[in-house]
């Protein structure tokens, strides 16, 4: 900004201000330089106040960081989705209950002892 003509203490303000306020309010359609130098553009060249105020220098001006961020944010769920399919991997077959014993079968069915019982006292 200070490459266009902004006072260095105007554009430090604007620099501290949290990312994602600025990102917001761009989303609702509010132009945040504009918004954000307040009176500095009165005090500019008409061409560097219209070039600041466009359309085109906030997206410009976040791109890059917003780029960033999206590339962070899908690398980690990519390295998370592999995570996981390495541990659905490791974890083996599908385990059925008493499977091993050859005496219980699926749950709710009873076991091996109880089949002998009447039918009555089960």
């Amino acid at each position: 900004m200070t490459a266009h003509g902004v006072p260095g203490t105007a554009a430090a303000r604007v620099a501290s201000l949290p990312p994602v306020s600025v990102l917001f309010a761009s989303l609702l359609g509010y132009n945040p330089v504009r918004t954000l130098l307040g009176p500095v553009p009165g005090h500019l060249h008409p061409a560097q106040a219209a070039f600041l105020t466009s359309r085109g220098f906030f997206p410009t001006l976040i791109s890059p960081a917003f780029a960033q961020g999206l590339s962070a944010a899908f690398g980690f769920a990519a390295v998370a989705c592999l995570i996981a399919a390495l541990a659905s991997l490791l974890r083996g077959g599908r385990y059925v209950y008493g499977e091993s014993a050859g005496l219980a079968g699926p749950p709710g069915e009873g076991t091996a002892a109880d089949s002998a019982l009447p039918a009555s006292r089960r």
